[in-house]
């Protein structure tokens, strides 16, 4: 991460010292301080530093090091800077960058509540499943061994409606809308509007029920037809919607 800022200097005032002999060529009537000042610029002034005495002499247009100021041109500039207060402008960039962490505080808070509230809800729909419930899910696929390796094919993504609860049973009916991940076509559901391109095709539900295990939604998470195939590897259920909620 790479974080560009400009250091910037801010002269506040040039004083005239004609009672001041220049340590140079030891003349009176040239010799002039500037006060100065810098600061970072990054979204506004800030971090202003140490204010600082840059001498000159215009008798014999120089400058005048610091090392070769004079006791008397050493008193000068002490004088000169107490009379120079730092302006509170210099540090208005801070409160830019205060207010936009605040910011970042505050939305970051309520996407965590508003998380917070999800994940309540979520649980709530898969302890107490009702009819008109919309399951956001695969149905597993079967299992494919080669050599050493397995996964799981043809496996079915689309929106699974709730349509009657008895007991451990859960019947729902597939969405027309769906997507089949295969061996050469996998599947990621994670990408960014996957399930809302299912969710705008399904116009309409199977009239045959699909039975899945309750206590498998609601200890894993599982979306497990029944009764269970041999090679059939369990389905899962990335989200569930509840109609008026």
């Amino acid at each position: 991460m790479y974080i560009v800022y400009e250091v910037r200097t801010q002269e506040h005032k040039t004083v005239a010292h004609p009672e001041v002999t220049c340590p140079l060529c030891q003349q009176q009537g040239g010799v002039h301080i500037a006060i100065r000042q810098r600061y970072i610029w990054w979204f506004g002034p800030m971090c202003p530093t140490p204010k600082f005495g840059i001498a000159w002499c215009e008798r014999c247009d120089q400058k005048i090091p610091n090392v070769k100021w004079s006791k008397p041109l050493e008193q000068a500039y002490r004088n000169d800077k107490s009379s120079v207060k730092t302006p509170l402008r210099l540090w208005r960039g801070m409160l830019v960058i205060g207010g936009l962490f605040a910011t970042l505080s505050v939305v970051a808070m309520v996407k965590t509540k508003m998380r917070a509230v999800d994940t309540s809800a979520q649980t709530e729909y898969f302890a107490h499943p009702q009819v008109g419930d919309i399951y956001y899910a695969h149905t597993g696929g079967e299992l494919k061994v080669e050599g050493n390796s397995a996964s799981s094919v043809n496996q079915v993504y689309a929106l699974f409606k709730v349509v009657k609860v008895d007991g451990d049973s859960v019947f729902v009916v597939q969405g027309n809308g769906s997507r089949v991940s295969t061996a050469g076509n996998i599947i990621n559901e994670y990408t960014s509007g996957f399930w809302d391109g299912i969710e705008k095709e399904t116009t309409a539900y199977s009239a045959t029920p699909v039975i899945i295990s309750h206590q498998s939604m609601t200890q894993y998470r599982f979306f497990t037809p029944l009764p269970r195939l041999k090679d059939a590897t369990p389905g899962g259920i990335t989200q569930i919607k509840r109609p008026g909620k």
